[in-house]
């Protein structure tokens, strides 16, 4: 596309990239899909009319897509050359993130197996979308999706660390404190299956130990004062609180909360992801001016939060409705955000 320009196209979005492959391919360096998942559902958007003095407004429903199916050969077979094609778009140090849920996730991660190859599959992100899962004839309630984490080449991909804020959980290891301030202890020994017979030991201020550092990585903490001595002349090191600037993030995602009716993000759109969780996938798969991609782009959070990141964009919605709601948010935005529109 030579000087890029943001995008946002309302159409199927495999046509769209199948004609303008030649001008997108290897240009992305993160691409994240939220696609249809066999859920059997008819989808709508809710809005409320004003009420008056004497009568509520009333929420109306306007119908946006269906993700019913034939079966899952079916789904699977529309799935299939959507992926294929967007691994396409990848740079070498790119990635694709499917987000699913339950109904069809291990499904289409054979399928993405089979297009990325098994090696570049990266991680599987469990997310935790309500506290208050319904409930059910058979089985468990659902409370979680998944979003399936893929590489172009495992061997490039380059994720930013992720902190998330410190919780009273991740604080209490925190019990310890010196003039310096509060601190945990972490070993500097071989503890488990690490303390193996051909593990070398030597001796350091008065204790043999397999230590897991070198003498002068150990001299040095304790010129620093960062070694703490136990009452048994064991050696373990300080870690203040105040230089983590937070809890590196798992695979496991049980600190955002899913958008809800009164939050000031909410559009009506069932399906809708809270800015939290893109600002995640944004901040870790990509770069300030590195391009962004969204192919089932619902109501446009990919865009907003890409475009308050500082990264490029470029989605693709085919529901009209909802892409007049895109249209309205990125209007919004304190600096508004100059795309081109096409459609057909």
């Amino acid at each position: 596309m030579g000087s890029w320009h943001n995008h946002l196209h309302q159409g199927e979005c495999l046509k769209f990239v199948r004609e303008k492959l030649d001008d997108l391919r290897g240009l992305f360096r993160l691409v994240y899909i939220d696609p249809p998942y066999l859920s059997g559902t008819s989808y709508s958007l809710k809005s409320r009319s004003r009420g008056n003095a004497d009568m509520a407004g009333a929420v109306e429903d306007s119908p946006t897509y269906d993700d019913k199916w034939k079966g899952l050969d079916d789904y699977l077979a529309f799935m299939r050359p959507r992926l294929e094609v967007m691994r396409e778009l990848l740079t070498e140090n790119g990635s694709l993130w499917v987000h699913l849920d339950w109904h069809v996730s291990h499904y289409v991660k054979t399928l993405l197996d089979d297009i990325f190859g098994y090696p570049n599959f990266v991680n599987e992100i469990v997310w935790k979308r309500t506290n208050s899962p319904k409930a059910q004839s058979r089985g468990f309630g659902a409370q979680h999706d998944v979003i399936l984490l893929y590489a172009d080449n495992a061997q490039r991909i380059q994720l930013n660390p992720v902190l998330r804020d410190h919780d009273e959980k991740s604080l209490k290891p925190y019990s310890y404190k010196d003039e310096q301030g509060r601190f945990r202890l972490i070993e500097i020994e071989a503890q488990g299956i690490q303390r193996s017979e051909a593990r070398r030991q030597f001796e350091w201020r008065g204790r043999t130990a397999p230590y897991l550092y070198r003498t002068k990585t150990l001299d040095k903490w304790w010129e620093e004062g960062r070694i703490y001595r136990s009452k048994n002349g064991r050696y373990t090191k300080k870690q203040y609180l105040a230089d983590t600037a937070g809890v590196p993030v798992s695979d496991l995602w049980f600190d955002i909360p899913p958008v809800q009716g009164g939050s000031i993000e909410y559009t009506g759109f069932l399906t809708q992801k809270p800015e939290a969780l893109l600002r995640r996938v944004i901040q870790s798969a990509s770069d300030p001016g590195d391009i962004v991609g969204d192919f089932f782009a619902g109501t446009g959070t990919t865009a907003i939060v890409a475009h308050q990141l500082g990264r490029r964009w470029l989605l693709c919605e085919e529901v009209a409705a909802t892409v007049e709601i895109i249209r309205s948010r990125l209007q919004k935005l304190d600096v508004p955000a100059e795309y081109s529109f096409s459609s057909f």
